[in-house]
């Protein structure tokens, strides 16, 4: 049967249904009993009384949990959020989360939610919620505290790096809506393109923001495009290959054309994904940004074109989750999201805790316009200073009082570099490329 397999930045999966290949496990009677006496015990010693159903699946749980960070237990109320958050339409306040050391790490916060808007970065380590903490919550129990209805307030106490006290957070919940493409045109020539998740529209939503930016360069056409997965938690492992093959012609590429393939003990998990003919931007150049909240399928995107040669990657070392995890129904109201197998990259390269290294190592910069007045010191600040006899205005006074004829352009880009540092040292790296390309 076929198998939707999702690389999700951390938490969630897709519903599949597969069928595992493999021993069934048979366990000992003495196994069993052991199991069930502690059941028993806990049943009848607890200082307070849980039902035994509910003792049972928390031993599920507890078994997934251990394996690592991604494998877990899946109840009815599991399965209805996943499909909310796969489709683009969920409640809570938009960030993602991974358990760490007990606390909750936030990989990234979603676009245009109340956590980015707040400030919440990637790397934050949230301690408390709602003043309780979270190192005594199992994992489920610290995201249903997240959640709520829409309108209802929520208190985050956060610890930083490099922050000397905890941050506080004063949160409103929304039904979050994400648009995972954004587009614009930067100097009239060149493309900004935002992808923030893989979900279902994605890979469409693409393909008509390429269309747009064309259309927005105009007569001059477009010159190259900065694609922008940073703080992209990952999402539908079909998305993001699609994303991938647009910008990858499938017959000039070597390796066979790849994108990602994945190791497995079984048959069912092992996918070979390649790129099909044609490139979206007819070999255009493509500068990648990407940084430590880019995960899993942003990093699949990332390590394809970067293998391949088809993009210049730009920014900071992605996070690092290159596992797969699969969803395997158990009865009508409950599931499994285990790891399956792992990814790689079409040069063989394990994505999972290295990450995806960029080509050009940006860091995340804050600018600030502050010359004090000091006029630029050139030449023609010099007193006595030779003219030039080409100039049609050479009459114009420098602070000094000496008469220069150069006038200083306008940095049309340093609002850009003040309102993101990492996408204005892009587009001057795509802008290099795109000189060299028509310089051939």
């Amino acid at each position: 049967m076929k198998c939707l397999k999702i690389c999700w930045g951390l938490v969630f999966c897709l519903l599949a249904s597969f069928a595992v290949a493999g021993e069934e496990l048979e366990l000992s009677s003495d196994e069993l009993q052991k199991f069930n006496s502690i059941i028993s015990n806990v049943k009848k010693y607890y200082y307070k009384d849980i039902d035994k159903i509910k003792l049972f699946s928390h031993a599920i749980s507890g078994m997934l949990a251990d394996l690592d960070p991604h494998s877990a237990y899946l109840d009815q109320g599991d399965f209805k959020n996943l499909r909310m958050e796969t489709t683009g339409l969920f409640g809570g306040i938009g960030v993602e989360i991974f358990p760490e050391n007990g606390f909750l790490r936030v990989l990234t916060p979603l676009d245009d939610t109340p956590a980015s808007r707040a400030g919440i970065q990637a790397g934050d380590l949230i301690m408390q919620v709602d003043g309780k903490f979270v190192r005594n919550l199992n994992f489920k129990d610290a995201i249903n505290m997240m959640r709520g209805k829409p309108g209802s307030k929520i208190n985050l106490t956060i610890v930083r790096s490099k922050q000397n006290k905890p941050l506080v957070f004063n949160l409103r919940r929304e039904v979050i809506k994400i648009k995972t493409v954004k587009e614009r045109i930067l100097d009239g020539v060149y493309g900004y393109l935002r992808v923030a998740l893989f979900q279902e529209p994605t890979a469409l939503d693409v393909e008509r923001a390429v269309k747009k930016l064309e259309q927005g360069a105009g007569k001059s056409g477009l010159r190259g495009v900065i694609l922008d997965l940073r703080n992209n938690p990952g999402g539908l492992l079909e998305s993001s290959i699609q994303v991938a093959d647009y910008f990858l012609d499938g017959d000039n590429l070597k390796k066979e054309g790849l994108i990602v393939y994945t190791k497995g003990r079984v048959e069912e998990t092992k996918i070979i994904a390649k790129a099909t003919s044609g490139d979206i931007l007819r070999g255009k150049p493509l500068v990648v940004l990407i940084n430590e909240g880019s995960a899993s399928a942003a990093e699949i995107v990332a390590g394809a074109l970067q293998d391949h040669g088809r993009a210049i990657i730009v920014g900071t070392r992605s996070f690092g989750k290159g596992s797969v995890q699969t969803v395997i129904p158990i009865d009508d109201s409950s599931a499994i999201k285990i790891t399956t197998a792992t990814y790689y990259t079409p040069l063989g390269r394990s994505i999972q805790i290295r990450g995806i290294e960029p080509d050009v190592y940006v860091e995340s910069l804050r600018v600030v316009e502050d010359n004090d007045g000091i006029p630029r010191v050139d030449e023609g600040a010099l007193l006595g200073a030779i003219q030039n006899g080409e100039s049609k205005n050479s009459n114009s006074k420098n602070s000094s009082g000496a008469v220069s004829n150069y006038q200083q352009p306008a940095n049309a880009n340093i609002k850009l570099a003040q309102e993101d540092y990492q996408v204005y040292e892009a587009l001057q790296i795509l802008k290099s490329h795109s000189i060299v390309r028509r310089g051939k």
